[in-house]
């Protein structure tokens, strides 16, 4: 593809897009972004990116958070003015939920009033429009000037993909996006506004965490959102397998593979009710994962035992809002830790074999016992498909049996949860 010479600040904009690697952009057509959408078709040929024609902002904005999920990079999607975003709310508020990062771009005015068409364009412009969904966006923004433009996208891509990961909203008005480029304005190189490193713990917490993990008789992992990083999947395996741990996978996310012997998913109330050092990973409610609660009295209690050390490694407390309350309840922890898992799982199980103060013998041990709960588990999931396999309706574990025989020999990625948990009961 020859290389192109942007001529409007909408031009600009794809360029950025294309520059980050941004290979689709979904939307819903809007007058708002009409620059931007004129841009994608005949400036940049509909191609990196390339359109996703959708019929809704909400399914636009669903559809980059899917994808993110499963490519482990972010989409685009592009929404209408005032009414666009507020359609497009609710997705966004679960893209924030679920710690996925979206570059959700719109439109808006103009915002010089002389330009505006009678009705239509007053009703659709917001002082400013970030303000509809700034509580569930890491960052929103509205450039001024042309020369701003750049810097928003940059910014917001970087911001986006910085860990805790989340939704953004960039905001370009539309008489910005049709307007002439002066000379210089270019999309700068990429890589000099990349995400920083990952944050690693502090060494004495490591250190600590290590330690106890090794002491302990009934050690259990509680792992949730921490397989959006496929190397934090095959660290965390490398580390069960060590000190033969037990896996209870929360199911934010893939975190551990279903038919390991030491994944005991299944098994909570009883791992849990035992342990006497419970490691959660990038576990959104640890709470809840650490209690027992009655839906008649609606009261909640801890479920485990006295003396049972509790160690959360988690970014969580990096993405808060007053707004929302999806930060749960606050939870006991003897050994809080803020760090990316994807950098503190090598560094502990380099710490654990560098300490090797675990004894052998007792491990190998529990490997063997775990691993016969975990066929345990697996038969009761199978014995309960039997059991209800001629249901009418259809029951979940039938229906998730039937999607595995026709998808088993097509390469997929699972990245959400569905069926209510069954695929990673029945699925191979």
């Amino acid at each position: 593809m020859a290389e192109l010479t942007p001529r409007y600040g909408s031009d600009l904009i794809v360029d950025l897009l294309r520059v980050l690697g941004i290979e689709y952009v979904a939307l819903n057509p809007g007058s708002s972004f009409r620059g931007i959408h004129d841009s994608l078709v005949n400036y940049n040929q509909n191609r990196n990116p390339e359109i996703v024609l959708c019929c809704h902002e909400e399914i636009a904005v669903s559809v980059a958070h899917g994808y993110a999920k499963a490519a482990g990079k972010p989409m685009a999607a592009i929404v209408h003015d005032v009414v666009g975003l507020q359609h497009a709310s609710m997705a966004i508020y679960n893209a924030w939920c679920d710690r996925t990062p979206v570059l959700v771009l719109g439109g808006t005015g103009p915002m010089d009033t002389t330009k505006r068409r009678p009705w239509i364009d007053w009703i659709h412009t917001a002082l400013v429009q970030g303000n509809l969904v700034r509580d569930f966006v890491k960052w929103d923004d509205q450039p001024s000037g042309l020369g701003a433009i750049p810097k928003t996208i940059l910014r917001g891509y970087r911001i986006a993909t910085t860990e805790p990961q989340g939704p953004v909203y960039l905001c370009f008005d539309v008489d910005l996006q049709e307007a002439p480029l002066e000379e210089g304005i270019r999309a700068p190189e990429p890589a000099r506004y990349r995400p920083p490193a990952p944050l690693q713990a502090d060494s004495d917490a490591t250190r600590e965490a290590a330690r106890l993990l090794q002491e302990a008789e009934h050690p259990l992992i509680i792992a949730d959102y921490l397989g959006r990083n496929n190397s934090s999947v095959l660290s965390l395996v490398e580390l069960a397998q060590l000190l033969a741990i037990p896996v209870i996978d929360r199911g934010a996310r893939l975190n551990f593979p279903n038919t390991h012997p030491l994944n005991l998913t299944g098994k909570e109330r009883e791992l849990i009710g035992s342990a006497d050092v419970i490691l959660g990973l990038d576990v959104t409610d640890l709470y809840g994962a650490l209690t027992r609660h009655d839906a008649k009295s609606r009261r909640s209690e801890l479920a485990i035992k006295p003396g049972c050390k509790v160690i959360h490694v988690t970014l969580a407390d990096l993405a808060v809002r007053s707004w929302s309350a999806d930060i749960q309840e606050l939870a006991p922890i003897d050994l809080p830790i803020t760090a990316d898992t994807r950098v503190f799982l090598p560094a502990l199980i380099e710490e654990i074999k560098k300490q090797g103060t675990f004894s052998r013998a007792a491990t190998d041990e529990r490997r063997k016992h775990l691993a016969a709960q975990h066929h345990e588990i697996r038969a009761r999931w199978q014995d309960e498909l039997k059991r209800r396999w001629d249901e009418r309706p259809i029951s979940p574990p039938r229906l998730t049996h039937e999607v595995w025989e026709a998808i088993k020999k097509e390469p997929l990625l699972l990245v959400a949860g569905a069926f209510r948990g069954w695929p990673q009961r029945l699925w191979d």
